[in-house]
Order: C-alpha cells, then sequence, then structure tokens
C-alpha cells in the first residue's frame, strides 16, 4: 500500500511541465553527454553522441576529440582521416598533425620515418624526433650512436630509460645455449645453474649423482638387474638435464627480448607517446 502511495504521489512529478520542459535530445545536451563519455574514457560511445550533432554544433574541438577518440579505440586509420575535417587555422592544427603522427607510429613504427620532413612547429619536431628514434629499437639491425638516440630527450628521467633501453638492445645479457649444454654434459645441472635456475640445477646434479651411484654400487655387489634399471634411469636423467639446459637458456634469451618489448612498450606507454597533455576534462 505504501508503495502505491508513493507510485501515485510521483505521477505529477513525471508528468508535469516543468519536468517534461529538458530536452535530453538536443544538440546542447548530447554535447554534455559525449563530453561526459569523452573524460569517463568511452571513446567509442562519445564518438557516436559527437556524430549525432556534427552538422549542429560540430567545431574544431570536437573534430579534434573524434580524431583522439578514434586513435585510442585503436582506430588509426579512421582517426587519421579525421584530420582533414581539422583547418589550417585551427588551434587544434599542430597537436592534429602531431596525433597523425603517432598513428603512424602506432600502425608501422618503421614506417614513421617518412615523415622525417614534414614541415612543423618546433615543438612538434622535437616530440616528433622522440618517436623516429625510438622507432629505431624495432629494427633487427641496430648500429646506432647512443648519443645521438639520446639528443632529442632532456629530460634526466627519459635519459636514463632510454639509456637502459638502448643497452639492452645493444648488449642483451643472452645465455649461450650451446654452452649451457656443455656444462650440463660435463657437470649434470651446472647448465641450469649457469642461466640462474640454481635449484633446478642442484636438483638435477643431485638426482644424477644418486642413480648414478646406485647403479655402481648394485654393479659392485653383483646385482645386475637393479644396476641395470639405475643405470638407465640415470641415463634418462642426465639426458633430461642436458636438453633442460640448453631449453632453459633458450627460455632465458625469450624472456629478455619480451622484458625489452614490454619495457620499451611500457615507457611509450607512460610517456603517452610524447602528446601534450591535453585539458578537456577540467
Amino acid at each position: 500500500m505504501r508503495k502505491l502511495l508513493a507510485t501515485l504521489f510521483l505521477i505529477p512529478i513525471i508528468v508535469s511541465p516543468q519536468s517534461t520542459s529538458f530536452d535530453f535530445r538536443s544538440p546542447q545536451n548530447i554535447k554534455l553527454f559525449a563530453d561526459n563519455l569523452f573524460c569517463e574514457g568511452d571513446y567509442l560511445r562519445a564518438v557516436e553522441e559527437y556524430q549525432s550533432i556534427q552538422n549542429i554544433l560540430r567545431n574544431d574541438t570536437i573534430n579534434f576529440k573524434i580524431m583522439f577518440s578514434y586513435s585510442n579505440l585503436g582506430l588509426y586509420q579512421i582517426s587519421n582521416n579525421s584530420l582533414q575535417s581539422i583547418p589550417g587555422t585551427s588551434k587544434f592544427k599542430c597537436s592534429a598533425d602531431y596525433l597523425y603522427l603517432v598513428n603512424k607510429f602506432r600502425e608501422d613504427p618503421k614506417g614513421l620515418r617518412v615523415f622525417h620532413d614534414m614541415p612543423l612547429p618546433p615543438e612538434i619536431v622535437e616530440r616528433r624526433q622522440k618517436l623516429i628514434n625510438i622507432s629505431y629499437f624495432y629494427d633487427a639491425e641496430f648500429n646506432f650512436d647512443k648519443n645521438y638516440i639520446l639528443s632529442p630527450f632532456n629530460d634526466e628521467i627519459d635519459r636514463q630509460t632510454v639509456s637502459l633501453l638502448y643497452d639492452l638492445k645493444t648488449d642483451p645479457p643472452y645465455k649461450s645455449p650451446a654452452l649451457a649444454g656443455i656444462l650440463s654434459t660435463v657437470i649434470p645441472g651446472s647448465g641450469k645453474m649457469y642461466v640462474g635456475e640454481w635449484g633446478d640445477g642442484i636438483t638435477s646434479l643431485l638426482l644424477t649423482g644418486l642413480f648414478a651411484f646406485l647403479a655402481y654400487d648394485n654393479f659392485k655387489a653383483d646385482h645386475s638387474t637393479r644396476a641395470w634399471i639405475f643405470t638407465g634411469i640415470g641415463a634418462f636423467f642426465y639426458a633430461g638435464n642436458i636438453y633442460g639446459s640448453v631449453a632453459a637458456a633458450q627460455i632465458f634469451n625469450a624472456r629478455v627480448d619480451f622484458e625489452f618489448s614490454n619495457g620499451l612498450k611500457l615507457f611509450l606507454d607512460q610517456e603517452n607517446y610524447f602528446l601534450p597533455d591535453y585539458d578537456f576534462c577540467n
């Protein structure tokens, strides 16, 4: 009964002229809604709302937000197509030009270099050079001077990070699979110790040594059946320790490559690809 009375009380409010005078679908309110979606990172829905008012309230700010949203959605080509809607007189022209380059970098880091001579304002040229120098880290053949790679980076933390990436690229701490196999052939488990897997290495050494001793002891005691069983088990562990050491070195090297790639991506994400800070949501 109480719910029914509450419903009857709300009906006049819902249908009152004052409550229906607010037009949720007016262009101004759609823009406010789209701005809120944009600031929350809901770029797909923000673009849909912005495009619904493109013939009424569309301006350079909205055009750039659409370009920026498509870029964050990973739709780089569509984002770059939006550049045409931003005229050369717009205050967002420089930002849009640089975002165009960032999109090209995200599609193919090496492909950015063809825009090396693209005329841009000095502050954008510096950002572009940072991206170009970072793009060299994606090359299989890397023979650039460290000072050249670091030259566009003035911030000390950035220089330290790029310097570390350079060192990892030019002198990665790889382990030799062949050496790991040879070491474990001579001393079981030493190959795994070589790649830093001390626990597995010591275990391999102890197990192989244990079965070798049991085989020897049983041969000495003329228990040939048990001796051959222990010999077979020992040989299995011995061969497995050699194969495991080679595999461990290969896995170690793959981990080094992954950590380099992941560190490079993390650096770019933290720097937001050197994009300027846009004050759209304050």
